[in-house]
């Protein structure tokens, strides 16, 4: 009887499969996603991998095919791309969905619904915003703008420069389902020789020379993009919210003279008390470059190099902030949160008058700290001759 029970449960198992699999040879394995929108109609670009495609070191076919759909909705776009395809399109590997700044200036919502409500896509790819249209499609020569590119560039530009950061769905809706925060994306724009080839598609008989350019970080508000930052105002944000891993401080040292502090480390907090905002910086830095006379085999000039370049790093965040709060009224730092979760009391008597009155005028403090840790190979002195 025994034998018969456990040979029935190894028929079983061997009977089960997945009720909804796909043959490798019939699906289309997407990779990136784009989502534009024309008066009220969706206009969705996917980005799949060439079945047909050699190795994609030899760059005779493309690596990868673009695919439009139209609808009046997202899900609509999407049915026409498969009724287009012979093939399911499988959507387990996206890793750059781009948003056109239109519909992001209207309101997003809508795409999060879709994508949150959508259980057969992972929530890990990331999100950007794109200032072009039809971005995907412009894609001249092979391979020069395509998801994996996009992803090299965030992170590279976000390891060296600290003006973008990586932002993923499961980010972005921490962002969207917290009401004390609101949205920041990275964004993305085509440039080319073409001046009137934003809305140009690249086909076989139009080439246009292009290339993508990661720009700066998306600031919304509500839902709706509002505008975006500058380099100094993103390398800020990014400070403050410990997103910087490797940037630079250029410091005028003397009258048309530079020096250059490359960050190793940063970390910053926020610490709301008695209505007041404090931020504490702390940096570590190696002097890069420096064209100004400053002994830097000098324990006490490099103590008040230190100072100097915190009290510049002090001036200028709090510069970036108040540019930000007035030009967006946008609580992109999470002040409110993390009044809310320090400082309870006063959150109850801001929260409903947050954008009316108290974060336009509430003060912040910065304490800002930058410690010298290398000063590279120099010589007593500087380069400059008596």
């Amino acid at each position: 009887m025994k034998s018969k029970t456990l040979l029935l449960i190894v028929i079983i198992l061997l009977l089960t499969g997945c009720y909804d699999h796909k043959e490798l040879n019939k699906i289309a394995i997407l990779t990136a996603t784009e989502i534009n929108k024309n008066n009220d109609e969706f206009i969705i670009n996917a980005e799949v991998v060439n079945p047909q495609s050699p190795d994609k070191t030899t760059y005779i076919q493309a690596p990868f095919i673009i695919y439009t759909g139209k609808g009046k909705t997202i899900s609509e776009a999407y049915r026409q791309i498969k009724l287009s395809s012979s093939r399911y399109l499988y959507p387990d590997h996206l890793s750059i969905l781009i948003i056109n700044e239109k519909i992001a200036k209207e309101d997003i919502t809508e795409i999060f619904d879709f994508y949150l409500r959508n259980p057969s896509v992972r929530t890990e790819f990331n999100v950007l915003i794109g200032k072009n249209e039809d971005i995907l499609s412009l894609t001249t020569p092979i391979d020069k703008l395509s998801s994996s590119s996009i992803l090299e560039s965030i992170k590279t530009n976000n390891q060296y420069q600290g003006i973008t950061n990586l932002v993923t769905l499961d980010d972005m809706s921490i962002m969207y389902l917290n009401p004390h925060k609101e949205i920041i994306l990275p964004s993305i724009k085509i440039e080319n020789d073409n001046k009137d080839s934003d809305n140009i598609k690249n086909t076989e008989d139009t080439k246009i020379d292009s290339t993508y350019k990661l720009s700066n970080l998306a600031v919304f508000k509500g839902n709706k993009l509002q505008g975006y930052l500058t380099d100094d105002e993103s390398i800020t944000y990014n400070l403050i919210t410990n997103n910087v891993k490797n940037s630079i401080i250029t410091y005028e040292c003397d009258k048309n003279k530079y020096l250059t502090a490359e960050i190793i480390t940063s970390s910053s907090k926020i610490k709301p008390k008695n209505n007041e905002i404090n931020i504490d910086i702390n940096i570590s830095t190696v002097i890069n470059e420096s064209n100004c006379n400053i002994e830097l085999n000098n324990a006490k000039t490099i103590k008040q190099l230190e100072k100097e370049l915190s009290s510049y790093l002090k001036e200028k965040t709090e510069k970036n902030i108040n540019n930000i709060r007035k030009k967006y009224n946008s609580d992109i730092f999470g002040f409110l949160d993390e009044i809310y979760k320090h400082d309870y009391k006063t959150y109850q008597k801001v929260k409903n008058n947050w954008y009316n009155q108290e974060f336009k005028n509430i003060k912040i403090n910065i304490n800002s700290q930058i410690n010298i840790i290398g000063k590279g190979n120099i010589m007593e002195g500087n380069n400059e001759k008596n």
